[in-house]
């Protein structure tokens, strides 16, 4: 028998999951920030281009291995992905060894450096193909219900994983920097480990064993970009995932940027534990918004992360000299993009089809690639533009203050000139010392490198080389720059005030993005509004979503009749719903603000009795530029007093638009008689095509409770007992249309 979806979030397979998952991102970091430190301190790289460098090499792999990943994880059962790519740690961690061997013990420095960048991008492959494989495998793990609360813990661990990894991958370095192999030993025990725990995922049935492999490797990747596209939900989940990953980049390099201007400069470790604490928030908030989702998709919570986020980068903004609030405000950050991301990825792992879901993340993972990419370009540009337009002042510089031959050099742990000796030309002394009073032998205070202006890969110049020495004053701090003799002197620019313009113009764009994603779902305050208000009321739950279609016009027939019912189903679609409703005081109580928002975004009210612009008539334009925008629209059939209309105005809609109708029933199964928090059901069933149109009551009872979304037509005794529940009012559902076919046609508003 295949693995069926658990109930809870202590099974064997979901925690071999998270502890596969975690050890793979705690290595990915650590072999990151090792190899950086490594090549830095080994003079194989500079300390600008490690840092350039080494996330290129870590993320090119998503790029161009997005459309193989996405084939084997849909193609093969996702176990064996996992698996694979678990024990090709343990190979890439040799790796590792051999070249921290062969860089510090063997004497081939270069070759043991090569070794280790290679380590890097392996690590970053393995990543690009480890990330479909646990993104897709994660419905076919968990029940719908607890989908949300197991990617809470899922983002929790992966930030968490990060943290922890970058952290140690420092504190590793500085424990082993004279044998570096034991760093390599301790990543390759918790590589055996994580492969073990990989062992503990059930075997999941391949999704698509039919696929073939992709002749056109952009082909794919190509159709599946149409495909999320096309999708209201996916492309909503693809844009919004996208924008998350290009604000990590950007703020990433805003907070380097700002420690390049403290004074004295923050060194990496420095800067990377600060901006680690952001990672800190999301394993805060990624689980609070798991547990606070429910048993759906509480897409209320987005714009509520949104918010949030551009509250605390106004603080970041305004107190960034005071690093212990900028601190606050980074975890902050974190804490509300877990209420961000976790709807997103619980939909776009929901939402994709079955067949493809390992393809779909993939590509998900290619756009993030091109957001971090695009975050990138777009700080340079922010950056050369601040200084053409004098936002970042030019700061004078003092040419020549030194011209002579290095003596010595003595670096930092971070590869930093600390001290240098260098033997001006005779000429020069008697200048050095009349005009500036410096000595023969200068220990600097600060140094500036800039590798663009220093001989060779290491950044740094060497004992025998020939340089310049410029000097500018920043801050009341003086700083000194070497070059080569034969290199110009360059410009230097105050860019102490531009980090906290960046926080504000990143505030700016998260804004943009809620705006961008307000278009997209209108009601989006709406639910945010309505989950606040239901906090802790009943505990909703939605079956059968995969049964309502990701794109184009649905008539949703429900039982829905007042506000609350209504905004329980809208709660639980994650596309654009309009709700036909009948206009009736006692049935749109809650809340004038609630009522207000939802009129608006969401409600088609219907005065019966006027003829006039509230009317059917009205009603029925409204509801058909709905399902013309290809959203959906939702109509009560629970109103036996208006069944004539009502039935005219499916009957009408349909014949006009070809829109499908999918019965959904939304109640209580217990009403909280046993004294705990009542449980509320949306059942969505089986669509009743065109053709079928107003079908007898048989159908529409077989059509919700058939509840072929539960896992290709199973239905698990657990909810077998909750769709019998709701049994008799969707049988009422099914005798009220039943009555109305033959004169639906014939009927007058």
């Amino acid at each position: 028998m295949s693995y069926q979806p658990a109930e809870n979030l202590t099974n064997r397979t979901f925690v071999g999951l998270i502890v596969a998952q975690f050890l793979a991102g705690f290595n990915d970091q650590a072999i990151h920030a090792a190899a950086m430190f490594y090549a830095m301190h080994t003079k194989i790289l500079s300390q600008a281009n490690a840092i350039t460098l080494m996330p290129i090499l870590f993320y090119a792999p998503w790029a161009i291995f997005c459309t193989l990943a996405g084939h084997y994880a849909d193609r093969y059962s996702k176990t064996l992905t996992l698996r694979l790519w678990k024990v090709s740690e343990i190979v890439i961690s040799i790796l590792l060894i051999a070249g921290f061997y062969f860089g510090s013990n063997a004497g081939m420095p270069y070759l043991g450096g090569w070794l280790v960048m290679s380590s890097v991008f392996l690590m970053g492959t393995h990543a690009a193909f480890f990330a479909p494989a646990k993104y897709g495998a994660m419905p076919e793990i968990l029940r719908p219900h607890i989908l949300s609360r197991g990617n809470g813990i899922l983002e929790s661990t992966t930030f968490l994983a990060s943290i922890f990894g970058s952290v140690s991958g420092g504190l590793l370095f500085n424990m082993f920097r004279d044998d570096p192999v034991w760093i390599g030993v301790v990543l390759l025990v918790l590589s055996v480990i994580g492969a073990a725990a990989s062992f503990l995922i059930a075997w999941l049935p391949a999704a698509s064993p039919e696929k073939l492999f992709p002749v056109n490797l952009f082909k794919p990747l190509q159709e599946n970009l149409k495909v999320m596209f096309r999708s209201r939900p996916l492309a909503l989940t693809m844009f919004g995932i996208a924008f998350f990953i290009f604000m990590v980049a950007y703020m990433r390099a805003s907070m380097y940027m700002h420690g390049e201007t403290r004074n004295p400069r923050w060194d990496e470790e420095q800067t990377s534990l600060i901006v680690a604490t952001v990672a800190l928030g999301v394993g805060l908030g990624s689980p609070l918004a798991g547990y606070l989702s429910g048993g759906k998709v509480e897409l209320g919570l987005v714009p509520l992360g949104c918010l949030g986020m551009i509250f605390a980068l106004v603080t970041a903004a305004v107190a960034i000299e005071h690093t212990a609030v900028l601190v606050v405000a980074l975890v902050i950050i974190g804490f509300f993009s877990g209420f961000y991301m976790v709807p997103l990825y619980t939909l776009l792992q929901q939402r994709a089809p079955k067949k493809s879901k390992g393809e779909l993340v993939a590509t998900s993972n290619f756009i993030n690639v091109t957001g971090a990419i695009a975050a990138s370009i777009l700080f340079k540009v922010l950056v050369l533009l601040s200084q053409v337009s004098g936002l970042t002042p030019e700061v004078p510089v003092v040419d020549e203050v030194i011209v002579g031959v290095v003596q010595e050099i003595k670096l930092d742990k971070h590869s930093k000139i600390q001290r240098v000796v260098i033997k001006p030309d005779l000429d020069e002394e008697q200048k050095l010392q009349e005009e500036y009073g410096i000595e023969v032998e200068i220990e600097q205070v600060v140094i500036d490198t800039n590798e663009t202006l220093l001989e060779g890969l290491s950044g740094v110049p060497k004992a025998g080389d020939r340089v310049v020495v410029s000097s500018y004053t920043l801050r009341n701090r003086l700083h000194y720059v070497i070059r080569p003799a034969d290199h110009p002197v360059v410009a230097v620019y105050d860019t102490g005030r531009l980090p906290s313009y960046l926080f504000f113009g990143a505030a700016l764009m998260t804004v943009g993005i809620l705006i961008m994603l307000c278009r997209a779902l209108p009601d989006f305050f709406v639910r945010s509004l309505f989950w606040f208000k239901s906090l802790g009321k009943y505990r909703l739950k939605a079956v059968g979503m995969q049964n309502l279609p990701t794109d184009g016009p649905v008539i949703l027939a429900t039982n829905c009749k007042d506000l609350v019912s209504c905004l329980q189903l809208v709660s639980v679609t994650d596309r654009t719903t309009k709700v036909v409703l009948i206009d009736d005081p006692a049935a749109l109580h809650d809340g004038v603000v609630l009522r207000g928002l939802a009129g608006r975004a969401n409600l088609i009210l219907v005065k019966p009795g006027d003829n006039g612009n509230t009317g059917w008539t009205a009603a029925e334009r409204r509801a058909l530029e709905a399902l013309r925008g290809g959203h959906l629209l939702a109509i009560s059939l629970d109103h036996m007093e208006h069944a004539g209309a009502i039935a005219r105005l499916v009957h009408d809609l349909q014949k006009q638009t070809g829109a499908p109708i999918l019965p959904v029933y939304c109640g209580s199964i217990d009403d909280g008689a046993t004294g705990g928090t009542p449980r509320i059901r949306v059942v969505f069933g089986d669509i009743i095509k065109p053709a079928a149109a107003l079908a007898p009551a048989e159908a529409i009872q077989a059509g919700v409770l058939s509840e072929a979304a539960v896992q290709q037509g199973t239905v698990p005794l657990v909810e077998l007992a909750e769709v019998n529940a709701c049994k008799e009012s969707i049988v009422k559902l099914g005798e009220w249309i039943r009555l109305n076919d033959d004169s639906a046609g014939s009927m007058q508003h």
